[in-house]
């Protein structure tokens, strides 16, 4: 049986103040970050600030790229080839 731990109470403050701060004041959150510590609350801030950038870049992505991928040994689905209707002839790729 895996372990957990809980995170430090000031850490999880920090990562929510980070990640608030992140998406609705921007330039703040850059400023308070030059400013922090290495304390366990600005270390949760720093993360914070970090997950919600991730989640911002991801967001920018096509859909198609945005959807979790797989766990390995999972099948697939591969494409398959569609013939156009009212065309004639051999398939090309």
């Amino acid at each position: 049986m895996e372990a957990t731990t809980t995170p430090h109470p000031d850490y999880i403050k920090g990562f929510n103040e980070g990640y608030t701060i992140s998406k609705y004041m921007p330039e703040l959150a850059d400023e308070l970050l030059k400013s922090v510590g290495e304390s366990t609350r600005s270390i949760g801030f720093k993360d914070g600030r970090n997950q919600y950038s991730q989640e911002l870049a991801k967001e920018k992505y096509p859909k198609w790229l945005q959807k979790e991928r797989s766990a390995p040994g999972k099948t697939q689905q591969t494409p398959t080839k569609t013939k156009i209707k009212g065309r004639s002839g051999p398939e090309k790729d």
